[in-house]
């Protein structure tokens, strides 16, 4: 398994597909958690405009806040829902119920004026926050400072469920992609494939070449397989060559041979006849086997006879 081509470039796919859809993953969260951070800041801008139209001054200066806020979980203490409004000039600030008896701190402003955004600071109860403020001075030179929060955790659940949704879709899409890598590389390798029947046909002696249109990054290699068959065949031919001659230069030889093998019996030495007889019939039978391997080997390549 290890070994296999296929594996590997399968192995190497689905580990690139799940580190993308890992990055993936972790930068559509940050995203949607952004997305969610400015919904937030825009329903806390909508209070925020609310209750500035709600603080004025009383004829002795004292800050005045109407409710207009009725949302219950301003109302609730420790809720994570909070607004804070205090005067710049004396320091005096009314509060949401929610606050109890605590006051939202947030971090100082380098300039008065305009809306400011506080993504993280620390709430009332030690939570993370987020939060909106604006500095306003009235027609009467009075100016005050308007803050509306709400806790983090809001965000953190909303991008939580979010996560636990994304993540099977995720998972499904990985499944999908490496299913389609996988069926892409058996599609990819599957001239290797017909490429290894065709050597096996070769081995086999059932063609003499490979007869393949492979594709072009496959046919170099094929290409040279066939120069290897052409360049072992012609060694093969020469080798016969030089077998046959030899085989039709012992033909004479062996026919002075016999004559001396005749002749010897006519003198009375059978048993010296007989074992030149017998060793010139050993290589008369060699001889002939090679004679008669030539044209059969030459049909062979040419198609002639049947491979057994």
């Amino acid at each position: 398994m290890g070994n296999s081509i296929r594996f590997r470039l399968w192995l190497a796919a689905t580990i690139s597909i799940l580190v993308a859809l890992a990055i993936a993953g972790a930068g559509l969260r940050y995203l949607f958690e952004l997305h969610v951070e400015r919904r937030v800041v825009g329903e806390l801008t909508v209070d925020l405009n609310e209750l500035i139209g709600a603080t004025t001054f009383a004829s002795d200066g004292r800050l005045v806040v109407t409710p207009v806020l009725t949302d219950p979980r301003f109302a609730n203490p420790l809720s994570g829902y909070y607004w804070q409004v205090e005067d710049i000039a004396t320091g005096s600030f009314e509060r949401s119920r929610s606050l109890w008896d605590a006051k939202l701190l947030l971090p100082a402003r380098s300039a008065s004026g305009g809306l400011r955004t506080v993504e993280e600071f620390t709430g009332p109860g030690g939570e993370l926050s987020i939060a909106v403020e604006r500095t306003i001075i009235d027609a009467g030179g009075h100016s005050f400072r308007a803050i509306v929060a709400e806790d983090h955790r809001t965000v953190e659940l909303s991008v939580s469920e979010y996560v636990r949704d994304l993540a099977p879709a995720l998972l499904m899409l990985a499944a999908v992609l490496m299913a389609a890598f996988f069926i892409q590389i058996t599609i990819g390798l599957a001239p290797l494939e017909t490429l290894r029947v065709a050597v096996r046909n070769v081995i086999a002696q059932r063609m003499a070449r490979l007869d393949v249109v492979a594709p072009s990054e496959v046919q170099p290699l094929a290409d040279e397989i066939n120069r290897l068959l052409d360049a072992q065949e012609k060694a093969l031919s020469r080798a016969r060559s030089r077998a046959t001659d030899l085989a039709h230069g012992l033909k004479t030889p062996l026919q002075v041979l016999s004559a001396d093998i005749r002749a010897l019996r006519k003198k009375g030495e059978a048993d010296l006849a007989d074992e030149i007889e017998k060793s010139a019939g050993a290589i008369r039978r060699h001889v002939e086997r090679e004679l008669a391997r030539a044209p059969r080997a030459r049909r062979l390549r040419q198609g002639i006879l049947p491979c057994v």
